[in-house]
């Protein structure tokens, strides 16, 4: 059943086509509870380039915006960290004091620029 679900999902989602289809089987996020909920609007906004998805291995914040670790610079008012399963622990993880303060026992922190999250940090996946 899982193959059967894999492939309808690569079918129906231009997943590959915004290097979004997963280096392993679909049955692992099933598995994990990491199967992605998405907005239905969500592929036509990204067609239009209205979202953007950029692989890093590491990005940090800058001024205005989000620097990754090839040197590109991507302007953003907004940056929006999808941590996946136990996201407060991450979070905390990569936010100096006193920010993570902050977060509210759902691992979410009203931030807006926090430019001083330190060089270096890095997240799964990040929505800007």
């Amino acid at each position: 059943i899982s193959k059967i679900i894999e492939s309808y999902l690569t079918w129906k989602l231009p997943l590959e086509k915004h290097g979004l289809k997963p280096d392993h089987p679909f049955h692992e996020d099933y598995a994990s509870c990491q199967m992605a909920i998405l907005p239905e609007n969500f592929f036509s906004e990204a067609n239009q380039g209205r979202i953007k998805f950029t692989k890093a291995s590491k990005w940090w914040f800058y001024e205005n915006g989000i620097e990754f670790d090839d040197d590109t610079k991507l302007e953003a008012d907004v940056v929006i960290c999808a941590t996946g399963y136990d996201g407060k622990k991450k979070l905390e993880a990569i936010l100096p004091q006193p920010f993570c303060n902050f977060l509210d026992y759902s691992g979410v922190a009203p931030l807006y620029r926090y430019a001083s999250l330190y060089r270096g940090s890095s997240i799964s996946f990040c929505y800007v």
